[in-house]
């Protein structure tokens, strides 16, 4: 008898244990950045409001990594439904001035949803801004001087995990694909706010 119930407890183990294990890798599907092109201008305003467009770039992409792993936009990659909070993009201030705050904005095509009877699609934002913390635990992001290097993130500003505020929203649990037109927003100290799009990845 003692026999018989050590059996049924190491199927039992087995099972929970293989159905744990599809789950995880139910979790990781194949993901892709694409790159789109933005029908955005470059421009800048002023402390005053005014608004000027200009071919000046204040703001390189570096390239974008993954749990520490690069990973190329254009080429799938694999990851579980938590990825977008754990996704990171180097920039560099180019600028000759220091930046409090850059966003680099993207679309998820995927996450629709209807508002007062018109088809939207989610957003996301990566971000670094002087004050914020990346984690609970980290230090506080600082100024980005001229020529500094540093990581977008996704900054939590809402109580719910991102896929769980997706999926109440759209009703999609899983996001496999990130379409990058290059937005970007740069915050300067004095007040001016340039927006640039279509940026390169790397060398690209």
């Amino acid at each position: 008898m003692r026999k018989c119930t050590k059996a049924i407890r190491l199927l039992l183990f087995l099972a929970v244990m293989m159905s744990s294990g599809q789950y995880l890798h139910a979790q990781k599907r194949d993901r892709l950045i694409t790159i789109i092109r933005s029908g955005m201008r470059e421009s800048m305003s002023q402390p005053d409001g005014s608004l000027i467009f200009t071919n000046l770039s204040v703001v390189e992409v570096i390239g974008f990594s993954l749990a520490g792993a690069s990973i190329k936009p254009g080429q799938s990659f694999e990851a579980d439904d938590d990825w977008l909070t754990k996704l990171r993009v180097k920039v560099k201030n180019i600028s000759g001035a220091s930046i409090s705050h850059i966003r680099m904005s993207f679309a998820l095509p995927e996450a629709k949803f209807v508002k007062d009877g018109r088809r939207y699609s989610m957003g996301l934002s990566l971000e670094y801004k002087a004050g914020a913390r990346a984690t609970p635990e980290s230090p506080e992001l600082k100024v980005i001087s001229p020529g500094d290097e540093v990581e977008l993130v996704y900054l939590v500003d809402s109580s719910l995990p991102l896929t769980q505020e997706i999926a109440n929203k759209t009703g999609v649990t899983s996001i496999t694909l990130l379409l990058y037109g290059g937005d970007v927003t740069a915050f300067f100290g004095d007040g001016r706010i340039w927006r640039g799009s279509n940026l390169p990845v790397g060398k690209q």
